[in-house]
């Protein structure tokens, strides 16, 4: 190809992707996780499949060791490298993999570098450097048609028989997949990541949909409040408690006293190491789901949510840290504090001690007390009272901070705005070099 026909080439290439991004624009990203049954594949395919992960991570070790000039001039057309084995001695490989992943992996360095980089020149401080990989676990495939693609439900042959799998680079035999029919019929495939985790190989599909698609009009609910505990993980101002806790299993516990009678780096302790790991997935796959469907049911309607920041990790460090390791809590508020119609109250607000009703605080409330009693009259149980107190303080936020709003009367205010006011503006934080200021959140300087 001489010089001018590549240049029109490139030019056509850059023109496809330019119309490319501008359609993906307005449409909705959806990550599709799909599981590849490899048992279609014979033993050498199975293993060629498998060694892409163990070239990536030699190939990347050497890219660590290289000095700054050798990396940027390095050929992604290389397939020879030299790496360090476990002892530290210098080892020649030879890469067999396609050369898209060679690139992907250079291009992922090298983004991590430029990240490092700038964290440094915006913070100021030393970062220290890339560490060497033990293991290589998620290879990129950025180019559909090119290092994957896929056959999907409403395609292949008249026989169907190459109906529900995908093509990855370097493997001539089409693989079979789980979880096809998640994938909607009118989406754009495009690019692709491949995972390897303790139950096999994954493929995280990046598909792109309309925006109006799968989207529905939600009923509309009132705002409601949220009260981390221990005992009961999530109670809401509306009485309602979600328990979120997966214990380990005795499986698992099992495997872990028989691991601990084997001899170190035999066969049969690689062997139970990878049962313990495949367990530990499952345990995570489930926590996930019951934070997932709980940040589900709570959110949905919902124009309003307000929780406080807790210290998860204080609690898993102090005397509830196997409760609140069984339990999904941080990933739950993780997922919350992302959502823009969640409100994050000040980590000191006493709302346990406040009352809802009259604000006065109880001092001597303690925590084998599980039913609030005020002066005032009021009683409720303690933890859909703390709920409450904290959708009383979400709502009065809100309502100081929208502009038509913003200079309330003071005769407008209840007596629980009033004590609010109070709390704010004499609270101290234990923290060094802070002034007292109101509560800080996403949604409240979204409002201003």
């Amino acid at each position: 190809m001489d010089e001018s026909a590549r240049i029109v080439k490139n030019r056509a290439i850059k023109e496809r992707g330019e119309e490319t991004r501008a359609r993906h624009a307005s449409m909705r990203p959806v990550v599709i996780e799909m599981k590849l049954d490899l048992k279609c594949l014979n033993k050498t395919e199975q293993e060629k499949l498998w060694h892409y992960f163990t070239q990536c991570r030699w190939l990347c070790n050497y890219l660590i060791s290289l000095d700054a000039d050798a990396f940027k001039s390095f050929n992604p057309k290389t397939r020879d490298i030299t790496s360090l084995d476990k002892d530290g001695n210098p080892v020649e490989r030879q890469l067999t993999m396609p050369a898209k992943f060679i690139q992907s992996v250079y291009s992922s360095l090298k983004q991590d570098m430029a990240s490092l980089a700038a964290k440094k020149s915006r913070t100021g401080k030393k970062n220290g450097k890339l560490k060497f990989r033990s293991g290589y676990n998620a290879i990129e495939l950025n180019q559909y048609g090119n290092t994957h693609w896929i056959c999907h439900t409403d395609e292949g042959d008249k026989n169907g028989k190459y109906r529900n799998t995908v093509h990855i680079a370097g493997i001539k035999r089409p693989i079979r997949v789980f979880g096809m029919e998640q994938i909607p019929k009118d989406a754009e495939f495009a690019n692709a990541k491949l995972v390897k985790r303790p139950s096999g190989i994954y493929l995280m599909l990046t598909c792109y949909i309309p925006e109006s698609k799968g989207k529905s009009e939600a009923e509309k609910k009132p705002s409601i409040g949220l009260d981390f505990g221990i005992k009961t993980t999530i109670t809401t101002s509306e009485g309602e408690k979600f328990d979120i806790t997966v214990r380990e299993p005795e499986r698992l516990k099992g495997l872990q006293k028989k691991l601990a009678r084997q001899k170190k780096d035999s066969r049969g302790w690689y062997d139970t190491r990878q049962l313990i790991r495949r367990e530990y997935e499952k345990l995570a796959n489930r926590r996930r789901a019951k934070a997932n469907q709980a940040y589900h049911d709570i959110t949905k309607g919902r124009k309003l949510i307000v929780i406080q920041d807790e210290n998860i990790r204080g609690w898993h460090k102090g005397l509830f840290g196997r409760q609140v390791q069984n339990s999904a809590l941080g990933t739950l508020k993780s997922k919350l504090v992302s959502n823009p119609n969640v409100l994050v109250i000040d980590r000191f607000f006493p709302s346990t001690k406040k009352c809802p009703q009259c604000g006065a605080i109880n001092e001597g409330i303690t925590l084998s007390d599980r039913i609030f009693t005020c002066g005032c009259g009021y009683s409720e149980d303690r933890d859909v009272k703390a709920a409450k107190t904290l959708l009383l303080a979400g709502e009065h936020i809100m309502s100081c901070t929208l502009a038509e709003r913003k200079c309330t009367p003071e005769e407008r205010k209840s007596a629980f705005d009033t004590s609010y006011e109070i709390w704010k503006h004499f609270a101290r934080r234990p923290e060094k070099g802070k002034s007292p200021e109101a509560p800080s959140s996403k949604h409240q300087r979204r409002m201003e």
